[in-house]
């Protein structure tokens, strides 16, 4: 196919004949085509507003079970010289 487009705009550079005029509405189509893409994009962004204000990602998804610190992590480990 690509083969065929070259050998097409080589003959048209020789007979020196411009590239015919797309056909009418083609830019209203794509201008259409762009809006639509536009308008989910901004969905996209009410939607992860909306998800950022609301809290499911702070809270847990499953409780934990309770793990005993050690004593080392209560107290940051930090080590304590007397003088």
């Amino acid at each position: 196919m690509a083969f065929w487009s070259e050998v097409r705009s080589i003959v048209r550079w020789l007979l020196r004949r411009p590239d015919p005029p797309p056909p009418p509405g083609t830019g209203d189509t794509i201008q259409a085509a762009e809006q639509h893409a536009a308008r989910q994009r901004l969905l996209g962004q009410a939607q992860a507003e909306r998800l950022r204000n609301s809290r499911w990602w702070s809270e847990p998804t499953q409780p934990n079970a309770y793990v005993p610190l050690t004593l080392g992590q209560r107290t940051g480990y930090q080590v304590r010289y007397d003088r």
